[in-house]
């Protein structure tokens, strides 16, 4: 009954001026036709015409409260497949944002809302369609402002596997199938009780095996010389990133209360997620610490210096794994899910990273222009590290050869690293409060050049290439004086960094140059002297509870993961968000029960990515530095000791991660 209803109206009503538009509007001209057959259909109360409209975009409700997008019911659309007059008409969803100025106000509104259109109709007929339609409206509604921003449809036809995609699946598989073979033959080994100690061949193989790489990331033990505290922090620290980059891509989309999160960035339950970068720091003050202890250990040993080995073996470590990720951005995140945020985000991201990879690959991609951070831009991180560990044997080979000068250069840096974020902060008026900023455009500009270049972020790496110097020396321990000093700034360095923040959540806060300077200058550095000294005092046992708690062996495991968590994790939540079917309404709760979901499948995700990509390449390199071992050996008739330290230096297997 409703059904007949509906096609009287629109009968009566609507009929000649739809007709009127879809004639003399500039569309292809199967679109045109289709759309005919709709509008006739749809008089004559066709199911498939209802599916169609019911698939698209009405008023929502909540306007007020801040909800302005409606994506419609994507699969609706896309699963109507008929025949007419022999012709076959397929839904499309398209998604379009309409550009709305309030009267007498410069304010805009934009909504985003949803059409389901048949396939004939591309993008620029969507947007062609619209506009005719919004001046027939503007006919009749004087001062009306209202214009077509922008229209994205959605894909017909999956587009056939190209090149790049079918080699990267072969690879894939042929890796994933030696592995099997490796993993096969371990287990039959096993099984069986063969004695392979002196079978070199087998012996590789099993080093290649999932089960022997996953007990070696599963294992708990300790190895002599590790830092208590690392893998506590690090797991935390990880965490803390997964958390934030919840919230940042939850709230940043599909929120049909977003006026809530707006009251919610300045309340004090929003302030352990705002000071999130500060686990960015806690990474760096962990890498510093590492790179500079087992150098100063190796060191000690041999002060025979490879750069090349050095800087080699860093690049070896990270980048298969990061390597394999860009192949999965370029080639199948695309093809790997549908929905109607599914194809534009991906699909740029694919453009970006195939122009791009070269700069990720080399870790510069935290340089030159913003675009550069549109494929995969939170590895951003990881060319902030791989920059400090390029420079970091100018400041370790002076610290360990002449002390003093050593000092005077890493002092030298650490005030520098001081100075120029407040000076380009007070130059470009970047602040912290600009994260409530609703222009997009501003925010990003303080991004790429105060929150990712290496020269505004070095700070807390440097006071950890300080505590790994002070730790590998073991000249200066702790007296209890000292302890109980440091403590107390360690206690006051940490609720600083949580309590400042609240200056920024205050809604009449406006720029002022003399807390900005203060804060940008030192925040980093107070956040990181806290990290320091508990890891400085933990390994002399000074810890207490935190030392007791940090080093629990459960951590260990999932901080050899941290690194392939850390690839995958943004990842999984943009492809989430991407693929979402409909709106979410915020709560604390629900973002909890997201992050959770989140970290899950992070972890498990890591850990198979760890096996596939990081693992075969670590295997392989043991034994590469095992056989120059032992080729040295008979060469030299010499010890271990005389290795290279660009070989054999833990502090290169080690990255913050």
């Amino acid at each position: 009954m409703f059904e007949l209803q509906l096609g009287n109206f629109f009968e009566k009503y609507l009929k000649n001026s739809t007709i009127d538009i879809i004639t003399n509007v500039n569309i292809n001209k199967k679109c045109s036709e289709q759309l005919l057959i709709f509008f006739n259909d749809f008089i004559n109360n066709k199911l498939w015409t209802l599916k169609m409209l019911d698939a698209s975009s009405k008023i929502p409700s909540g306007i007020l409260q801040g909800n302005l997008k409606d994506i419609g019911m994507y699969d609706e659309c896309t699963s109507i497949n008929i025949t007419k007059n022999n012709m076959a008409i397929i839904g499309r969803h398209c998604m379009y944002t309409l550009s709305i100025i309030i009267p007498n106000s410069s304010i805009a509104i934009t909504p985003t809302l949803s059409i389901c259109s048949p396939d004939a109709c591309n993008s620029n007929d969507v947007n062609n369609l619209l506009n005719s339609a919004i001046n027939v409206i503007k006919e009749h509604v004087d001062d009306s402002d209202l214009a077509v921003k922008s229209v994205t449809c959605s894909k017909i036809n999956s587009e056939s596997w190209e090149t790049g995609a079918i080699i990267t699946i072969v690879a894939l598989g042929s890796l994933i199938c030696f592995l099997m073979i490796c993993t096969i033959c371990e287990c039959v080994i096993k099984i069986k009780r063969y004695n392979i100690l002196n079978n070199s061949f087998f012996n590789a193989i099993c080093k290649f095996s999932f089960y022997t790489n996953g007990k070696r990331i599963l294992s708990t033990n300790v190895r002599n010389g590790d830092l208590p505290t690392i893998p506590g922090l690090r797991f935390f620290s990880m965490c803390w990133v997964i958390l934030g980059h919840t919230y940042y891509n939850e709230l940043s989309d599909l929120i049909i209360n977003k006026k809530d999160p707006l009251q919610w960035v300045r309340s004090w339950s929003a302030v352990y997620v705002l000071i999130g970068h500060f686990a960015v720091d806690t990474f760096l003050v962990i890498s510093g610490v590492l790179v500079s202890y087992f150098f100063q250990k190796t060191f000690e040993k041999n002060s025979k210096f490879n750069f090349l080995n050095f800087y080699f073996h860093r690049w070896l470590r990270l980048t298969p794994a990061l390597g394999g990720l860009l192949l999965f951005a370029v080639y199948i995140f695309p093809k790997f899910g549908s929905g109607p945020l599914w194809d534009a985000p991906m699909i740029s991201q694919s453009n970006y990273c195939s122009k791009n990879w070269w700069r990720i690959l080399l870790y510069i991609q935290n340089y030159g222009s913003s675009e550069n951070l549109m494929c995969l831009g939170y590895t951003w991180y990881l060319a902030v590290d791989m920059q400090l560990f390029w420079i970091s044997p100018l400041i370790l080979i002076p610290l360990i050869k002449k002390p003093k000068i050593g000092i005077t250069i890493l002092g030298l840096l650490i005030i520098a690293s001081m100075i120029i974020p407040a000076i380009i902060s007070v130059r470009n008026k970047f602040s912290w409060s600009l994260l409530f900023n609703l222009d997009e455009t501003i925010t990003a500009d303080m991004m790429f050049y105060y929150y990712v270049p290496t020269y505004t972020r070095a700070g807390p790496y440097l006071l950890g290439i300080l505590v790994g110097n002070l730790l590998a020396s073991k000249k200066y321990r702790p007296t209890k004086i000292i302890l109980r000093i440091g403590w107390i700034f360690t206690i006051l360095a940490l609720v600083f960094s949580i309590l400042s923040w609240r200056i920024f959540q205050m809604k009449n806060y406006k720029f002022n140059i003399y807390w900005e300077i203060f804060y940008t200058s030192l925040s980093q550095h107070i956040w990181a002297f806290g990290i320091c000294w508990i890891i400085y005092v933990s390994t002399f046992k000074h810890g207490g509870i935190i030392n007791s708690f940090l080093s629990l062996p459960i951590f260990l495991p999932l901080s050899k993961l941290s690194y392939c968590i850390y690839l995958v994790h943004f990842v999984i939540q943009t492809m989430k968000i991407n693929a979402t079917r409909t709106s979410q309404y915020f709560s604390n709760f629900y973002m909890i029960n997201i992050f959770i979901s989140n970290f899950v499948l992070s972890i498990v995700s890591g850990f198979i990515f760890s096996l596939i990509f990081e693992s075969p390449i670590l295997a392989l390199e043991k034994m590469l530095i095992k056989k120059k071992k032992n080729n040295d050996e008979i060469k030299n008739e010499t010890n271990d000791n005389t290795i290279s330290i660009g070989i054999t230096n833990r502090a290169y297997e080690i990255s913050s991660y």
